[in-house]
């Protein structure tokens, strides 16, 4: 049975988006579907609990194995990084007292 290999940027890409290893394993030895992409590149797909499991990865013929060079879920967005959310958090709570100060504004304008 040949090996997987995941680059540092599949695993990235697997953590973040929540895959598991063994879903991983089991789209790139037993796919639904599987496109020759052309230098020993392939896209693999298959349906895993509902989602929407995909994999470029590329045959290493001498050391019998592949290569996943990226994986994701199809239909899913990717979840922003929690520095990203830690950076953007002041910015949404005045957005939200913004609006919030525009409701009472326009609710006193309205009564009179």
């Amino acid at each position: 049975m040949p090996k997987i290999v995941l680059s540092k940027h599949a695993l990235e890409r697997a953590r973040s988006r929540q895959m598991e290893l063994y879903a991983i394993e089991q789209l790139i030895l037993f796919p639904d579907h599987k496109k020759e992409l052309g230098d020993d590149k392939f896209k693999f797909q298959k349906i895993i609990s509902k989602r929407n499991y995909q994999a470029v990865a590329t045959w290493l013929a001498k050391e019998n194995k592949w290569l996943i060079i990226s994986v994701w879920v199809r239909g899913e967005e990717d979840r922003p990084p929690l520095v990203w959310l830690l950076i953007i958090a002041p910015f949404r709570l005045l957005w939200e007292l913004f609006k919030l100060i525009w409701q009472i504004i326009a609710k006193i304008a309205r009564k009179k």
